[in-house]
């Protein structure tokens, strides 16, 4: 029997995924990780291993910032401020799982156009100067041992850096904030409802069938 939280029962599919993910957390934490070594102490915390509507709300919010703002390390990032924030650090870790290698994409352009809306730019397009300093694949018959030499590319690198990096990581950081205050905020509302609907229901489950009483005929 899945067990019930904060206000309503967790349907028995999703807890088996969250027990499930709950191993591989407990694994990960128990692991001769250098950057949760600090943390085992709290990391004991039972409080952080309940769900309930807060918790788990704060867990989703963390895990979906950090999967979006890091590349890497996403889930031991996101334990280390579920720690902080008293969330639930296996939702936490899961919630980082909204960026993998079928949304990647779509979340860093969605978060390149976001940046260029932030920063005011029009363009993250190489400057002139580096499109001069490329060497011309059309006309030129070194260009494949001028793409190899690092005093031709380096320069046009760093220009392209210069341009699509900042918009990049504005957008980043702006998305990875509005997307983990929209999971925290739904989050709410769903356990909410949930918890209402379970309320409603339960009662006319767990109620007795009505009582027939046999009315004993009298004769004159």
């Amino acid at each position: 029997m899945a067990p019930q939280g904060g206000g309503g029962r967790v349907p028995r599919g999703a807890w088996k995924r969250m027990q499930r993910l709950k191993q591989y957390v407990e694994r990960l934490v128990h692991s001769d990780n250098r950057l949760l070594r600090p943390f085992q102490r709290q990391l004991r915390n039972p409080s952080l291993w309940r769900f309930n509507q807060r918790s788990v709300a704060r867990g989703i919010a963390i895990g979906f910032f950090f999967g979006i703002l890091t590349p890497v390390a996403q889930t031991v990032f996101a334990i280390v401020a579920a720690i902080g924030l008293r969330a639930n650090v296996v939702v936490a870790a899961g919630s980082t799982l909204i960026t993998n290698p079928f949304t990647f994409p779509l979340f860093y352009y969605s978060a390149y156009r976001l940046g260029l809306f932030v920063t005011g730019r029009t363009s993250g397009l190489p400057s002139q100067a580096a499109v001069e300093h490329a060497p011309d694949v059309e006309i030129s018959t070194e260009a494949a041992e001028r793409a190899l030499d690092v005093v031709g590319w380096w320069p046009t690198l760093v220009d392209w850096l210069s341009t699509v990096g900042p918009p990049l990581i504005a957008g980043v950081v702006v998305l990875a904030l509005c997307v983990s205050l929209a999971g925290y905020l739904v989050s709410i509302v769903v356990w909410a409802v949930a918890a209402r609907t379970a309320r409603l229901v339960r009662p006319t489950e767990s109620a007795p069938p009505p009582r027939i009483v046999k009315r004993r005929e009298t004769h004159p």
